[in-house]
């Protein structure tokens, strides 16, 4: 498998941007090591921004962008994540490949080594697994292409399976399910699958379905899970939100947004709000992570956003809980209580954005909520 490593600091040339989700590209930062210790002594998160074909690195206290840093060549234009412990970063590319960050313990964004793996697929969604160890990607939709697994030790990809004909989204749970949405399922006969799977991946890569099915009726697009691993939410192209809990997918509620298509959304740490990005708003609801009910509370519109498929394109900051959306020309730090913005992070055309995987407030056993 071909593994090059390149330096971040050193400048490229990158084609034109191109538009449409099957080119679209992501690519990551990393947050660095010079943190001391096991706690998180500093907030910071990346996005990755569309225009400019940058990497930026920006503190989330003030909203400043610290690092401006170029990845390997590639469309930029995707999504995010962040290790636990904010020393490495993952991006793909729409070119088949991931990139991997992983940051030198000197100044903010003099140096980062950059390790190109070679994947299956195009490469556009990615999710991380709770302990770090495996990324998995889904190929953006297109027809053929398997959920590629990459060992973030070996850097490598050691499994390629295909349980549908197509992938559009994958999450994991923090219990280790993970979350597969497909348009077509396992036949391009009408009426087309538009559903969401569980399963399970082991440490070596090897995929196991859950034998659990849910859907909208409409095409998805996305789909995340609340802290606990008790319950979710699917997201579908016609403007749905489903709610569900686990194990088994079982149907809860259901909510028509107010804009256009769900795009993504995001938890905050107890589990008891969640934020949805749709394609021209941002809407919260109070959730329950244990029964999976929901209740709409705030509404904002905000600048139109691409519906790329599984990318997340709206975080919450771990320690503030400030919201952080892709905005026009720049990412909007918004409060999480009532949608109002409190300030902005400069990018010409800001999409993916994350922060660091942290633990829940409460632990599994202990989630105990009754409303809604």
């Amino acid at each position: 498998m071909n593994i090059t490593h390149l330096k971040c600091e050193q400048r490229r040339t990158f084609p034109a941007r191109y538009s449409g989700i099957f080119r679209c590209t992501l690519v990551i930062l990393s947050i660095f090591s010079f943190l001391s210790g096991p706690a998180y002594a500093a907030a910071f998160g990346m996005l990755t921004d569309n225009e400019s074909d940058e990497l930026r690195l920006f503190d989330a206290s003030t909203g400043i962008v610290v690092a401006r840093l170029q990845g390997s060549p590639g469309r930029i234009q995707g999504d995010c994540t962040m290790s636990q412990d904010e020393t490495r970063g993952f991006s793909s590319h729409a070119n088949h490949k991931v990139s991997v960050f992983q940051f030198a313990e000197t100044a903010i964004g003099q140096s980062a080594n950059l390790t190109s793996i070679d994947i299956s697929n195009a490469g556009v969604d990615m999710s991380l697994s709770p302990d770090g160890g495996l990324l998995v990607a889904p190929g953006a939709g297109n027809v053929g292409q398997p959920l590629s697994i990459i060992d973030t030790v070996s850097l490598k990809e050691v499994a390629t399976i295909a349980p549908f004909l197509d992938h559009t989204s994958a999450e994991f749970c923090d219990d280790g399910t993970l979350l597969i949405t497909t348009t077509f399922g396992n036949s391009f006969t009408p009426p087309f699958d538009y559903a969401m799977y569980d399963a399970t991946v082991s440490p070596v890569g090897e995929l196991q379905l859950g034998g659990n099915r849910l859907s909208s009726g409409a095409q998805p697009n996305n789909g995340s899970c609340a802290p606990g691993s008790k319950s979710g939410v699917l997201l579908d192209r016609e403007s749905g939100l489903t709610s569900f809990t686990l194990p088994g997918l079982r149907k809860v509620d259901f909510a028509t947004l107010g804009g256009g298509i769900a795009v993504a959304a995001v938890f905050n740490l107890s589990g008891d709000r969640l934020y949805v990005r749709t394609t021209v708003t941002v809407e919260a609801f109070n959730f329950n992570p244990v029964t999976g009910t929901l209740e709409a509370d705030w509404i904002l519109p905000v600048p139109n956003s691409a519906e790329f498929f599984g990318i997340d394109q709206i975080a919450i900051d771990p320690d503030s809980g400030r919201l952080y959306v892709d905005g026009d020309r720049k990412l909007l730090i918004l409060d999480p209580e009532n949608g109002q913005q409190t300030g902005l992070v400069q990018a010409g055309d800001a999409t993916g954005v994350c922060f660091a995987q942290r633990q829940p407030h409460f632990p599994h056993h202990e989630l105990a909520f009754t409303a809604p």
